[in-house]
Parts: structure tokens; C-alpha cells; sequence
């Protein structure tokens, strides 16, 4: 640990001993966090979400939602999105090369990870905040309360960054009474731990606070291998033998002020840096080689599993690169993150309430690599900065009268700033190396919306409310090639939307216990600029580098029942168009990223989940179920490399070249859209005789088969997989002390949500000749076991 991170953890311990007792504000318990009325009932829909911008209980609101108390995240050690996919049916998330933070996609829906500059369709929202890159994906999300999955459309009330759900998070607010909480954990695969440092309670009757500081010492849960060289110079040894390496610092402070019953100000401000040894393209390996080795690579393994062959390209070739911040060529990956967000409560009557929520979201990324995928160094991306501000806020007038009409009425802001470069060098080709060019894009952008609904209590037991969302935005984008601005070689630089998204909803209690409900709604995103790397392309003048907008509409309905206080049912189905659906490709032809808008795509299916909490003291049972047929309507897409015209790339023929450049994928299953996804879990909760008590949960994960690349490759087919998770938690009388064991992926699958092709492998497509190339995909981690100790002095 460092010097800088021991001193900052160890403070949080000291202030806890310090601080004085009193605050008054009525607080949920020490572990739970804001928004759980009993974390043990949170399976029992009694969950408290925000998903129509008021509290509200999960069996109350009328739309499908997926719901973690704090306890279920401690259970699970849930502490990043990609964690929380492994236990949410539909949901995959990918790492990415670029810096556009990953992909993430719900029942099929999702943007790729091509593009740095656009907006997600599956957006994340901490603490009221919707932030506009999935880097925030990567930042461990520590002290948790509370995670909400929010699946289809969700324009109303998020925004255009929502056409196929949002996940909102929670941060643990301060606590009514002093809780001082010391924690450290141990991964016994990677041998990757981590030490952390809580203190929450009272500084006064009207002032709370609570810190919280993580440091975690990476060593790496994938092997870095290498072959001999046999006298080939591009044949390098790594300088480290796992990955990831290095280590990350995490802090937050919250502080709530209540100086009345009308009044309540939060804010939090949270830091995240990550200092990793290799850059982030060591995550992909290269998992199929169709010609039976690896092309232009000495012979390894071409299989997913543990083990990484990759190289570190030579100093001289790295320097090529113009702004290359060093010259190790495997690279590495230093960023920071700053997140703050403040919200201000105030009652004007007892039942009318003003809410503002400010955000600002800073990431500031340097990221190098060897985009070899193997330990010959034939292509380095020596410098990929990133960089991105941007600040938010939010206005809300909500009612709560004691009549069956109430409303919601909002106004949204956003101003954001994006920077990102990227250079290429290649050397593979003797007897010179050279670099492609650095390309430089900047883009400013600008958006505005107001929306509302009503609610009307048709009567004690029917409620319909309706509402609309009118959106404008503007970007502007500034090019720059080899230092040069090219601005003016954009077929447009600039790029303005406007959209209005409408919502309605009824809902019927068949029972107290029995709801009925239904929807029609729309949603949007906005298009934009692609900011993948042109290859040197932007020179030739005239250059189309923009996507349309893509929409939205569709119904849902179902079912929220608890039953006889033991049985929860849920059962959503649901229908929704996707028109100019944006995807992105990465075509190694060209060596370039591609953002384009599919025509036309339909998403349907049926949800449910059971929760059942048996006659057996203790015992808890649960499960759910997607079925999901997501496909592409009308869809001309490029053909995957290698692809002949036998095997469909029969398109649009180059006349030039006497080469066809298109497929037809409509009808096609979309990427990253499994027909069936499900899990199935039981917890078990017992009281031992010595005061102590212990939990017991057991987790299966199915997915059935499904493509991880836009283009479809048959060999970008990620099998259908089964993956086990288990964790048993002893702790002590008044939780002074627990202790936990918890098991991840026991089948030790390693599969794959993002695939992709080899630059510099194979030969074209759309000819009769056409060599298939290798293949390569970000692989998951396989059997992981956790060890976690935490201990209370105070609580």
C-alpha cells in the first residue's frame, strides 16, 4: 500500500474515534443504507426504488425492474457492473480497447464499445447522475445501498442515454448512529487484495457524514506467456507475468445537512484512480485460429482460457508514434475519476417538494498497448488518451397530495467535453516500421429537456399516469490529423437533435397483494459523430463520419404479486422497435472503427422472477427467467473478414475491386441477445447458539448460445454456458465481526461477450478467395474465490 493511501485510510479510522454522537435525522441501520425498509424483506418486493423519480415501494411501480439491497450486495460482492451481470438474466457487459469505458447491453440492446464519443443505450445513473461514458463501469462501486435495473425504454425520466434500460446505483448515505467499520479481502486466484476503511454517523443534530477509503493491490488473475524468439526481434518477453497489475485507490465522503423537516442537502464527492501495468487490450485473447496457427505469430495455444501470450513491442517502434507518453509496448493503463453530486430536498408544503440534483464527472485516461494479440509485436497503439468533463442538473416539482391527482414535473441540463487521440504502428511488415498518423477529435455538446407526468387514482384500486419528454441537443466536433486541423475535410461538423418521447401507463390492484400493468412507450438517442480511427481516411476531404438518431417504441405488461407474504411473482412480457438502431464493428481492413445505424429491429420476450421464502425457518428460494427474441429486421451490414459470397457476403459489389461489401442480416438473432438467459439461487439464514449466525446462498447463471460480434462471424458464437457462485458468511452477535467466503464461477467457464477480428490476418471478404483471419475476444475471469473479513469497533 502506499504511503498516501495508508495515511488516508488510516484518517478515516482516527475520525471515527473523534467524532461526537447526535444526530437526529431518522436513518436507516448501520449496513443497509438509504432506501431499504428491511433488507431482509428486499426479495419480498419491499425494496424501496426510484424509478418514477419518487419513493416508491418495488411492488407499487409498474414497470420491469431488477432490485439489490445492501445486504444482497455484500452477499454477492457485488462491487462493479460487470459483478452484478453474473446475477441479472439479459444483462452483459464488455471491456473494450478504446476508451469509450466497454459495452454494456440489456435484452440485446446495446451501442458496442467502438465509440468514445456516443451515447449508450444502456446508461448508469449514481446518486441521480446519469454519466455519459461507461468508464464509470470500471470504478469499483464501493459502499453501496442499493442497485436498480431498470429494463426497456426509460425516456421519460432518464433520458435519452435509456432506449434499453438503466442502472441505477446508490451510494450509502450516513448512518443515526456511529458505525466505524475496518475490512480487507484476499482473491485466492490472482492473489489480488484489498484494505478499506469506513466511519459514518453523527457530527451534529442536523449533520451527518460518512467516508469511506479503499486501496487494492492488483497481481493479476490472467498468466502473461511468451515463446521463444528463434531470432525473430518482434518476438519480445513482457515485463510482467500477469494481468491485470497494479493497483487502484478508491475514496468517497458524503455529507447529508438537515437543518429542518423541510430542508435536507446531500452531497458526495467520490476519487477513483487506477494505475495498471499493460494496456486494456491484454483482456483480449485470441481464442480461434480457423487456419489451424496463429497468423504472422509463432505458434501458441488459440483457446480461452488463463493464460495470455502476448508480447512488448520494441522502444524504437514505440517512439514512432507522436506523443507517445513511453516506450514499454505492452503498455499500460493510468486513469482518474472524479465524481460529485449534490441534491437539495426542500418541502414548500408538506406535500409538495423541490428537488435539485447537480452533477459533475470527470475522466482523465493515458492508455498504450499492443494490439498484437500475441507475443510478436506487429502492431502497437502506443498513445490513446482520453479525457471528459461534464456537468448536469436537474430540477424537480413533485406532489404528494391526499386526492387522486399528482404530478412530477422536471427540466434537465447537460454540458459535456470530449478529447480522445489515437495513433497506430505497424511492423510487421519489413524492412521499416511506421506509424499511421495521430488523429485527434474534440467534441462539444449541449442538451436540454423538460418532461412530467400525472397520476390519477381512477379509483382505490386503478391508477393511469401519463407523460412526455421533449429533448434538444447539439454537438459540434473538431478533427485533427498528424497535428494538422482537418476540421474542415467533415462532411458536417455539426449535429443537432430534437425528440419528444411520450409514456402511458395504467396499473390495476386486482388484490392488495395482485397488480396488473401495462404500458406503451418511447424513447431515443440522440446520433452523432463516430470517433473511431479513420486511418489516415479523414485526409481524403468530404468525410462521413456521422449516425442517425435512433428511436424507440413498444408496450409491456405483466404481473407483481406477493402471495400469502411467502411468495413474490413477477412476469413481465414486452414488445419494442428499434428504428436506426446504432451499432459499431470494428473493420480490420482498414484498420478502423465503424458506428452505422441498422434499419429496423424488434425486441420481444417474457420475464419472471419467483422468490420464495419456505415454511423452513431461514430457508429462502429464487429464481427468474428471460426469454428474449431479439432480431434484426432490415439490416445490410458489412461482411465479417473472410467471409466468400457462398457464404453470404453477396452485396453491393465494388466494381473496382470486383468485391462484394455487404451481407443481409435481417432475421438474424442480434449480438449479445441469448434466446434464454436464467439464474437460480436459495439462501439460507440460521441463528447459532453461541449468538453468532451464518448465511448460505448458492447461484446458477445459464445462458443460452449467442453472437458477440456485430457482424456475426460463425466463429464469434460464445456456446450456451452454466456458471455456479456460493458464499457462506458467518458473523458475530450485534454484527461486530463477520467473515466471508465467497465463490465465483466454480464451473470456471471463461466465455466471452465481445469479439472481434485480427488486424492483419486473413484475406478480405466478399470474394471467392477469401481467407478467413483469427479471431480474438475479451475473455472472462474463471473460478475466483474471496475471502472478506470485516470488523465493527463501533457500531
Amino acid at each position: 500500500m502506499s504511503r498516501v493511501s495508508k495515511n488516508i485510510a488510516c484518517g478515516v479510522a482516527v475520525l471515527a474515534l473523534l467524532a461526537p454522537s447526535g444526530f437526529t435525522q431518522e436513518t436507516p441501520a448501520a449496513n443497509s443504507g438509504e432506501g431499504v425498509v428491511e433488507d431482509a424483506l428486499a426479495t419480498m418486493n419491499k425494496i424501496i426504488v426510484t424509478a418514477r423519480k419518487r419513493d416508491e415501494l418495488l411492488e407499487d411501480v409498474p414497470t420491469a425492474i431488477s432490485a439489490f439491497g445492501a445486504d444482497d450486495i455484500a452477499r454477492l460482492n457485488l462491487v462493479s457492473i460487470d459483478d452484478l451481470s453474473s446475477f441479472t438474466p439479459g444483462l452483459q457487459t464488455a471491456e473494450s480497447s478504446v476508451s469509450s469505458g466497454g459495452s454494456i447491453s440489456l435484452r440485446g440492446v446495446g451501442s458496442g464499445s467502438s465509440n468514445y464519443l456516443g451515447d449508450q443505450a444502456v446508461s448508469i445513473n449514481v446518486d441521480g447522475m446519469q454519466i455519459g461514458t461507461l468508464n464509470i463501469r470500471k470504478s469499483a462501486q464501493i459502499d453501496l445501498a442499493q442497485i436498480e435495473v431498470l429494463r426497456g425504454p426509460q425516456a421519460l425520466f432518464f433520458g435519452k442515454n435509456s432506449p434499453g434500460g438503466v442502472i441505477s446505483m446508490k451510494t450509502a448515505d450516513p448512518t443515526h448512529d456511529r458505525l466505524v467499520e475496518l475490512q480487507t479481502g484476499y482473491e485466492t486466484v490472482s492473489q489480488d487484495s484489498y484494505y478499506q476503511a469506513l466511519y459514518s454517523g453523527p457530527i451534529s443534530d442536523s449533520l451527518g457524514v460518512r467516508l469511506v477509503a479503499r486501496y487494492s493491490d492488483l497481481n493479476g488473475y490472467f498468466n502473461i506467456k511468451s515463446v521463444p524468439a528463434n531470432g525473430d526481434p518482434l518476438v519480445t518477453k513482457a515485463p510482467i507475468d500477469s494481468w491485470p497489475y497494479g493497483e487502484e485507490f478508491f475514496a468517497r465522503g458524503t455529507v447529508v445537512f438537515e437543518p429542518s423537516d423541510a430542508l435536507r442537502v446531500k452531497g458526495k464527492l467520490t476519487y477513483n484512480e487506477s494505475k495498471l501495468e499493460g494496456g486494456s487490450i491484454l483482456a483480449q485473447q485470441r481464442i480461434i485460429c480457423p487456419l489451424g496457427a496463429p497468423q504472422l505469430q509463432p505458434a501458441f495455444p488459440c483457446k480461452a482460457d488463463r493464460d495470455i501470450y502476448a508480447g512488448n513491442g520494441r522502444p524504437e517502434d514505440v517512439a514512432l508514434a507522436a506523443g507517445a507518453p513511453g516506450v514499454n509496448g505492452i503498455g499500460f493503463r493510468n486513469n482518474q475519476q472524479i465524481l460529485g453530486t449534490v441534491q437539495v430536498d426542500y418541502k414548500l408544503t408538506p406535500d409538495l417538494t423541490a428537488t435539485s440534483v447537480s452533477g459533475y464527472y470527470m475522466f482523465d485516461e493515458v492508455n498504450a498497448h499492443d494490439a498484437s494479440i500475441g507475443p510478436r509485436a506487429v502492431l502497437l497503439v502506443p498513445y490513446l488518451p482520453f479525457e471528459m468533463n461534464q456537468f448536469t442538473q436537474e430540477v424537480r416539482l413533485a406532489s404528494d397530495w391526499d386526492f387522486p391527482v399528482n404530478f412530477t414535473l422536471g427540466a434537465f441540463y447537460e454540458t459535456r467535453d470530449t478529447y480522445g487521440s489515437q495513433d497506430a504502428v505497424i511492423t510487421a511488415f519489413p524492412p521499416a516500421s511506421f506509424a499511421i498518423g495521430q488523429e485527434q477529435t474534440f467534441q462539444d455538446q449541449e442538451a436540454f429537456s423538460v418532461f412530467g407526468q400525472i397520476l390519477w387514482d381512477v379509483t382505490d384500486r386503478l391508477e393511469i399516469s401519463g407523460g412526455v419528454r421533449y429533448s434538444e441537443e447539439e454537438k459540434d466536433l473538431r478533427f485533427l490529423h498528424r497535428g494538422v486541423d482537418v476540421t474542415a475535410n467533415l462532411a458536417t461538423d455539426n449535429l443537432s437533435f430534437d425528440n419528444l418521447s411520450p409514456e402511458l401507463t395504467a396499473s390495476y390492484d386486482l388484490t392488495d397483494d395482485v397488480m396488473l400493468f401495462g404500458s406503451y412507450k418511447e424513447g431515443f438517442k440522440s446520433g452523432g459523430f463516430d470517433g473511431g480511427f479513420t486511418n489516415g481516411a479523414i485526409a481524403a476531404g468530404n468525410f462521413a463520419n456521422t449516425f442517425d438518431e435512433e428511436t424507440v417504441t413498444g408496450f409491456e405488461g405483466g404481473v407483481k404479486a406477493t402471495l400469502f407474504d411467502q411468495l413474490v411473482l413477477n412476469v413481465t412480457a414486452y414488445e419494442f422497435d428499434y428504428e436506426d438502431l446504432q451499432v459499431g464493428a470494428f473493420d480490420p481492413d482498414s484498420i478502423s472503427f465503424k458506428v452505422l445505424n441498422a434499419a429496423a429491429a424488434k425486441v420481444r420476450g417474457i420475464e419472471a422472477d419467483v422468490n420464495w421464502r419456505t415454511p423452513a425457518e431461514g430457508l429462502w428460494l429464487r429464481g427468474s427467467l428471460a426469454l428474449n427474441d431479439a432480431k434484426f429486421e432490415d439490416f445490410l451490414s458489412g461482411c465479417y473478414l473472410g467471409q466468400t459470397v457462398a457464404l453470404g457476403c453477396n452485396l453491393n459489389l465494388n466494381t473496382v475491386t470486383g468485391a462484394y461489401l455487404q451481407q443481409d442480416l435481417s432475421g438474424r438473432q442480434m449480438n449479445n441477445a441469448p434466446d434464454v438467459a436464467a439464474t437460480g439461487g436459495v439462501l439460507y439464514s440460521h441463528k447459532l447458539t453461541n449468538g453468532m449466525g451464518l448465511d448460505l446462498t448458492v447461484d446458477a447463471t445459464y445462458s443460452s448460445d449467442y453472437y458477440a460480434n456485430l457482424r456475426q462471424s460463425p466463429l464469434d458464437v460464445q456456446d450456451a454456458y452454466t456458471k455456479l457462485n456460493a458464499s457462506l458468511r458467518l458473523f458475530g452477535q450485534d454484527d461486530k465481526w463477520e467473515l466471508s467466503l465467497v465463490g465465483r464461477n466454480l464451473t470456471d467457464e471463461y466465455t466471452f461477450n465481445a469479439s472481434a477480428p485480427i488486424t492483419l490476418t486473413g484475406g478480405g471478404s466478399g470474394i471467392a478467395g477469401a481467407i478467413p483471419g483469427d479471431r480474438s475476444a475479451i475473455v472472462s475471469k474463471g473460478r475466483e474465490v474471496f475471502l472478506k473479513l470485516t470488523y465493527r469497533p463501533i457500531n
